[in-house]
């Protein structure tokens, strides 16, 4: 899931409790699938409910700013710091009159002993170029022609609705810009969808979807919901959607595949994380809410384990109430799981790194021109000075990537697990007047040391990596294990951030 500049959170509205036991009810996208935010680099794998809803989820996750000081609260779809205004929809031209008429009746022939009219009848049509403005591409009204030929020629009519062509025009637009997974055109109800993951409401199977090397990728799955349970793992490849290929399709066009009503079931044919041969894989659709944190102390021990699912609206609130409470109880040592989050709000990550790092950058954007510009963290952490662990894998994308660099960066404390995903951009959406969006890639951010992270991702301290057949132990899970049980996990990525931090006693 790509970042996506922070939505503002109701002020009527309260923000969820962190997790603490209990089972997460499932989670997480380029998303849609959300990876939805992000989606994303991802699309999340499951949509809100029918109406307007991460900042996109957005979620993955959409594209939002935070509102400016003493102003009224920014809508989620509103750019971010520097706005770049949306070209209104009205300059746009619509198509004349003349070009999307179909002929009504075949022409005459003409009879051998007439002359033939001295102008063919091509030249008389109107020139498609004196409608266009003065911004658009030079050869511009060669679409025009396209659209007339299409409209006069093309054999099944009923499939020439307006929207139809309208929304595949502003799709290959996007798609031309070999931002693939990143810019892209959003319908009104996928914006509405992404909106709803972001605040942490979905329907779906639980997953978020991306991609790598060109090929759908499942980028995470969220801990207790129905891809999990029925085995999806990250990583998994995504062949097939209910016997239909997924070949030449994009991201937001499988997830809108596998995307449906809650208690539908779908058969996804993948290829599973370390495996060859491809597999059916049936899930039952479920509507759940996502928490954005669960956290539990880990038994025998004083280190405090915080997950961080998704950087929801409501993503650095929760971390804080969990630091507050792990503090009160004890903690001496927290480890910061962002295994398999595809990111979101990056205003969230900005706040969540100045719980953790006193003074410094965060992140710096870089934008079109090469310019970059740091963010700062921001006062008023409350862990400056706790022994800390980060732990990552190739699910954590976006702000998870951020928020992981900026730890890292500013020796904050050292990074666990596999290289990240790697995406990296900013992306700001702009709405159109028919509800409909078009997201783009407007900064690519890097670590406060400069280095970009895009199709790079970060490069862990220290590199653990998981057996094919190990998955993370998780907060709710954890709580219900002995000492022991903790001690023989096949979890060997949190076993030797637990070990960095010494947790070899007892919490007293």
């Amino acid at each position: 899931m790509d970042d996506v500049e922070r939505g503002t959170r109701r002020p009527d509205e309260p923000a969820p409790a962190p997790g603490r036991g209990g089972a997460a009810p499932g989670l997480i996208a380029a998303g849609l699938l959300v990876l939805l935010v992000v989606f994303g680099a991802g699309l999340a794998i499951g949509s809100g409910m029918t109406g307007a809803g991460r900042g996109g989820p957005t979620p993955g996750p959409v594209a939002a700013t935070s509102p400016t000081p003493g102003g009224p609260a920014t809508p989620p779809v509103a750019p971010s710091a520097s706005p770049v205004a949306p070209t209104p929809l009205a300059a746009t031209p619509s198509v004349p009159p003349s070009l999307t008429a179909s002929p009504t009746e075949a022409p005459r022939p003409t009879p051998v002993t007439e002359a033939p009219p001295a102008t063919p009848a091509v030249t008389e049509r109107p020139d498609p170029a004196a409608t266009l403005p003065p911004e658009a591409p030079r050869d511009f009204g060669v679409f025009w022609e396209a659209l007339r030929l299409v409209k006069e020629h093309y054999v099944d009519q009923e499939a020439l609705a307006d929207q139809n062509l309208t929304y595949g025009a502003i799709r290959g637009m996007v798609d031309a810009l070999g931002d693939t997974g990143h810019s892209i055109f959003l319908t009104p109800q996928d914006l509405a969808a992404e909106r709803d993951a972001l605040e942490g409401r979905l329907t779906g199977i639980g997953a978020f979807l991306g991609e790598r090397a060109g090929r759908p990728v499942i980028i995470s799955v969220i801990s207790g919901g129905p891809a999990a349970r029925a085995g999806l793992r990250a990583g998994d490849i995504i062949e097939a959607v209910d016997g239909r290929s997924t070949e030449r399709l994009r991201a937001e066009q499988i997830a809108a595949r596998v995307r449906g009503e809650a208690g539908t079931r779908v058969t996804l044919t993948v290829v599973h994380r370390g495996a060859t041969e491809a597999v059916d894989v049936t899930v039952t659709r479920e509507r759940f809410e996502v928490p954005a944190v669960t956290w539990t102390m880990v038994p025998g021990t004083s280190v405090a384990d915080i997950r961080l699912i998704q950087f929801s609206s409501s993503a650095e609130e929760a971390v804080t109430d969990a630091l507050r409470q792990a503090i009160d109880e004890g903690a001496t040592g927290i480890v910061l799981d962002l295994r398999g989050n595809p990111g979101g709000l990056v205003d969230e990550a900005v706040g969540i790194a100045s719980q953790f790092v006193r003074e410094g950058v965060v992140y710096r954007r870089q934008d079109a021109s090469g310019a970059t510009a740091p963010v700062e963290v921001r006062p008023g952490g409350i862990a400056y000075d706790i022994p800390l662990v980060v732990l990552v894998d190739q699910g954590s994308a976006s702000s998870a990537e951020i928020l992981s660099g900026a730890l890292q960066g500013n020796d904050r404390g050292p990074v666990i697990g596999t290289q990240t995903f790697g995406t990296g951009t900013v992306l700001n959406t702009f709405e159109l007047s028919d509800g409909s969006a078009v997201r783009v890639g407007v900064e690519r951010w890097l670590t406060p040391d400069g280095e970009l992270i895009f199709e790079r991702g970060i490069t862990p301290d220290e590199v653990v990596e998981l057996a094919p057949e190990a998955s993370p132990l998780e907060p709710p899970e954890l709580q219900t294990l002995t000492p022991e049980q903790v001690a023989a996990s096949t979890d060997a990525q949190l076993a030797r951030a637990l070990a960095i931090l010494g947790a070899a006693s007892p919490a007293p």
